[in-house]
């Protein structure tokens, strides 16, 4: 089996609520018009790019626990390769709840790390591909040398962070965003990780330490734009009407690298993940909302040039 692009990181099972009247307060309870369960996580991305027609291998675990059976026939159900999951002999729960309105979502999330980070240069030398995106910080901290291990392994790579306070101000994840050939925050958690709430402040002091230096900042209703030492580029959102932004970095993510493997401009890249991020808002469910390539392909032929 060969790939074009390997997707590394946790995969959770989210249970998203949507219709919510308001956030839900200490002793009272609130009722959810209506409930979409999907994979979460790294799976989002790797949907996002199954549905583009990338051919796309995801590396995650699995386990024995229901949550995991679960995950396997949804997963085989969006028809998601799963020949470089690695299949644990004893339950590994990882399930995300999400309350999602239709402008924000708050998340309440159970991550349970493998005893052993997966052996990364071994799966490359058996699976190679042009690239290689890391969704989220969470496990692969712990695998040495990773960027090392895919540029060896002929791959550029990229990189999505998530959010998580303390894992944002690990050195180790400036160690590991100086050597992406793309990182792909949102504004809040680059302004975070740069310990600034200036968003220019945040660009500048990161494309300093990065060797390549490519930042593509996702910004919500305010699109998304790309930043390098030479040149800086705004694409903006769709006028969509969102129903669960839950996964619509992960989607935006999924449609800028399904482009940038295949060498298109960094507008073009841009373009591409704003469209598939803004329609992935318009159903509920990450990975089950993912536009495919013929939806994304309309709504291109419908802006102007």
């Amino acid at each position: 089996m060969s790939y074009d692009i390997l997707v590394c990181g946790p995969m959770f099972c989210d249970v998203i609520f949507t219709d919510l009247p308001t956030m839900p307060e200490l002793g009272t309870e609130i009722f959810a018009g209506d409930l979409t369960i999907a994979p979460g996580g790294s799976a989002i991305v790797a949907a996002g790019l199954q549905r583009l027609r990338a051919r796309v291998g995801l590396i995650a675990d699995l386990g024995t626990d229901r949550i995991s059976l679960l995950l396997r026939e949804m997963l085989d159900n969006l028809n998601l390769d799963r020949t470089l999951i690695r299949e644990h002999p004893h339950p590994l729960p990882q399930l995300t709840v999400g309350l999602s309105f239709p402008q924000d979502r708050a998340f309440v999330t159970r991550f349970q790390k493998p005893a052993q980070p997966v052996d990364l240069a071994a799966v490359l030398r058996k699976y190679p591909a042009r690239h290689l995106h890391l969704s989220s910080f969470m496990g692969l901290l712990d695998i040495p040398d990773i960027t090392g291990i895919a540029r060896r392994a002929g791959m550029t790579v990229s990189f999505d962070p998530g959010w998580d306070e303390v894992a944002l101000r690990d050195p180790r994840l400036l160690a590991l965003i100086n050597e992406m050939d793309v990182f792909l925050p949102s504004q809040s958690e680059l302004c975070y990780i740069a310990q600034t709430d200036d968003v220019d402040t945040a660009l500048t002091k990161t494309l300093d330490g990065m060797k390549n230096g490519l930042i593509v900042l996702k910004q919500g209703a305010n699109g998304a734009t790309a930043y390098s030492r030479s040149q800086r580029l705004t694409v903006p959102a769709l006028p969509v009407t969102p129903v669960d932004t839950t996964g619509a970095g992960d989607s935006f993510d999924a449609g800028f690298l399904f482009r940038y493997i295949q060498g298109d401009t960094l507008e073009n890249c841009v373009r591409y993940g704003a469209v598939c991020g803004a329609l992935s808002t318009t159903k509920a469910g990450g990975a089950s909302a993912a536009p495919t390539y013929k939806e994304v392909q309309l709504w291109l032929s419908k802006l102007p040039s």
